[in-house]
């Protein structure tokens, strides 16, 4: 069993609460117009068992794991089975990303195991499809139609104060030889940065 991911990061804050490692899974199942990683999609990719990955975040010094895509939910069973082997070493917060709504997600579990022990292992988690008219610059969402879900009370504090309390959206772009890659959930004027910088770059 392999995880197809599309870029990952050791550490960054603004995907989450404290210093945190991010993975994208590669594919998705959604057309979200002006998503601003059609690249993960279906462009390149690389391809790791679980237990890679999770040596992988073990090796950081990191306070928590993000997951993102891509649409993570297409790969559930693998990255459970990549959490459970992170949390049989070290306790640690997760964090999903998924174009799926929750409820919609119960109904596939009833019927997808690995559907279901992925959503075991998630701390909190960031529903909905990209709503691109629906962009208002809610912090760390990138439309309102979105919901911060708690499936654990890990991160319960954080959601009165990280979550809620912060103003406007942070984001880094990291350039690395010809690669670029924007961290983060940018607002409409620094995805068209973003777009302007992709563009350049070809």
């Amino acid at each position: 069993m392999k995880i197809r991911y599309s870029a990952k990061v050791e550490q960054t804050q603004v995907l989450g609460p404290g210093k945190r490692a991010v993975l994208w899974a590669h594919g998705c199942c959604f057309d979200c117009p002006g998503c601003i990683a059609p690249g993960f999609k279906e462009g390149s990719y690389t391809e790791a068992d679980p237990q890679t990955l999770a040596r992988w975040y073990l090796d950081l010094d990191a306070e928590g794991l993000t997951i993102s895509g891509g649409e993570p939910m297409l790969q559930a069973e693998a990255l459970a089975r990549m959490i459970r082997e992170i949390r049989g070493v070290r306790d640690t917060g997760v964090i999903v990303y998924t174009g799926f709504v929750y409820e919609t997600l119960l109904e596939k579990a009833r019927q997808d195991a690995g559907i279901q022990s992925f959503l075991e292992q998630i701390d909190l988690l960031i529903d909905g499809p990209y709503i691109q008219e629906r962009n208002h610059g809610e912090p760390y969402r990138g439309s309102d139609n979105q919901r911060l879900l708690a499936l654990t009370d890990r991160y319960s504090e954080e959601l009165k104060s990280y979550y809620a309390g912060q103003q406007g959206r942070q984001i880094e772009i990291r350039i690395s030889g010809e690669n670029t890659l924007l961290v983060g959930v940018p607002s409409q004027d620094q995805a068209e940065i973003w777009n302007n910088i992709k563009s350049m770059a070809k």
